[in-house]
């Protein structure tokens, strides 16, 4: 009983397939002829703005000539009027074959010679106002208008050719998709009745093996609950144990973060001491010196200059870290501009070209956002320092469909291959003796951009310059 009933369900579905296939066979013709109808509606189109463009520029020849035979300024409005309305025929007869390559350069022609054809029945009234009706009339009788008219209707009508003899093989290709699609759904028909009747007979074979393959599961089942039990019970275990870590891990960040602001800060101290004591050594015992001692002490003190930027570089980093975000709508060319502001007062003699785009805008902190911009407009503006015609720009482009800001310039530039290390801090690509610097600027722009769920990247090139990217989330 069970086995007939499978096989009336089998031979039901292949029915119904089969009357699937009629439906799909019957909505693939119908869908043929709508194409066909559309087809012969586009082609009507085609037609009847190519016959109204060139009825609108013989209305334009038919207004020029009452202008040349009466003078009258009024005859002058049907041939503007017939030139406009070219235009918006013309305009119509593209959108209509925008995707029909060959139609659409026969249109260009035809556009080319109506172009010719104005030029002349303009330069006929220039030559009428200028010299006369006499002078006029000579160049009409010319018939040079007309041979530009008997070009332009010969590729209109060379228009409408394609256009049909596209019709006529679009209609054929669809009486052998029609005959087509009938053969393949006699022939899946077929084969489904077939595969029917041999389902039918294997119904048996599959049955007995249902029922063992049944008992196997059963039989199986205990065993794998059991072990998705001791599964779900690992992984709530490995996730209580990874946010226990993740927060053991935050703490030592915050840690370690304030241990690196307290001994930066406890540092400054002590430098300022070594350097102070160093200057007024060499301010009130100079003359018991040798030159060598005199420059121990102004290396000394370098050493301990250079060592006083690179802790208030930690100190930035670490406050940027601890500092609470207060976003907010940020003008980004308002920031940029007061940042180059701020370089030029520092350095007046410095002669470089910039540009900051306007209407910047993001959302961020506008303090770290400033920092930001400080620190890479400082490397732009350290960078080209030995620059002929220095440019520094500061813009905004697309990347991936997203906004992303960047100031660009024309100074030393990098290796591309160690992009990577810009962002670490103390890494530097250039020596000291090049280019001043503590390694730690660019670090803090990395740390504030993340901080807002952003990126920041960098593209250069040694001497070709270099420009850095950000995006804000």
């Amino acid at each position: 009983m069970e086995i007939a009933n499978r096989a009336g369900a089998l031979l039901l579905s292949t029915a119904l397939v089969v009357l699937i296939f009629m439906v799909v066979v019957i909505r693939h013709d119908e869908a043929n002829d709508d194409a066909l109808t559309a087809y012969s509606s586009h082609i009507d189109a085609v037609n009847n703005a190519s016959a109204a463009a060139l009825s609108a520029l013989k209305d334009a020849e038919t207004g020029q000539r009452g202008y040349l035979i009466t003078g009258k300024q009024d005859y002058l409005d049907p041939y503007n009027t017939g030139l406009r309305s070219f235009d918006t025929e013309m305009s119509t007869l593209r959108q209509f074959t925008q995707s029909e390559p060959e139609i659409a350069t026969l249109i260009a022609q035809m556009a080319r010679l109506a172009d010719l054809k104005r030029e002349e029945l303009a330069a006929t009234i220039d030559l009428f106002r200028a010299s006369g009706p006499a002078a006029a009339f000579a160049r009409v009788s010319e018939d040079i208008g007309k041979r530009y008219m008997d070009e332009i209707r010969t590729v209109a009508a060379r228009i409408l050719m394609n256009e049909n003899a596209a019709y006529e093989r679009t209609r054929r290709g669809a009486a052998e998709s029609k005959q087509a699609t009938r053969r393949k759904a006699l022939a899946s028909a077929v084969v489904l009745f077939l595969l029917a009747f041999s389902g039918t007979l294997l119904l048996s074979l599959e049955i007995r093996s249902e029922r063992r393959l049944a008992a196997t599961l059963e039989a199986s089942e205990g065993k794998y609950r059991e072990l998705a039990e001791n599964l779900e019970n690992q992984v709530a275990d490995r996730t209580r144990e990874l946010e226990q870590l993740n927060g053991e891990l935050e703490q030592l960040n915050q840690e370690l973060v304030a241990f690196s602001y307290s001994v930066s800060h406890d540092l400054r101290a002590p430098l300022r001491s070594i350097d102070g004591l160093s200057e007024i050594v060499l301010e009130d015992y100079s003359d018991r010196l040798d030159e060598n001692g005199r420059g121990l002490l102004r290396r000394i003190r370098q050493a301990a200059r250079n060592m006083g930027h690179l802790i208030e570089g930690l100190i930035q980093l670490a406050r940027v870290t601890r500092q609470e975000l207060d976003r907010q709508s940020v003008s980004v060319t308002d920031l940029a501009a007061a940042s180059l502001l701020h370089l030029m007062a520092v350095s007046p003699d410095r002669k470089i070209a910039f540009s900051v785009a306007p209407g910047l805008r993001t959302e961020g902190d506008p303090h770290l956002v400033r920092v930001v911009l400080d620190n890479l407009l400082a490397n732009a503006w350290k960078f080209t320092s030995k620059t002929e015609s220095a440019r520094i720009e500061v813009g905004q482009t697309d990347v991936e469909g997203k906004p992303a800001f960047f100031v660009s310039d024309n100074g030393a530039g990098f290796d591309p291959q160690h992009a990577s290390k810009l962002f670490r801090p103390f890494q530097r690509l250039h020596s000291e003796s090049e280019f001043e610097g503590t390694g730690i600027g660019l670090a803090t722009v990395q740390r504030i951009v993340h901080r807002h769920g952003g990126r920041v990247w960098a593209q250069g090139r040694p001497n070709e310059g270099a420009t850095f990217f950000f995006a804000l989330s």
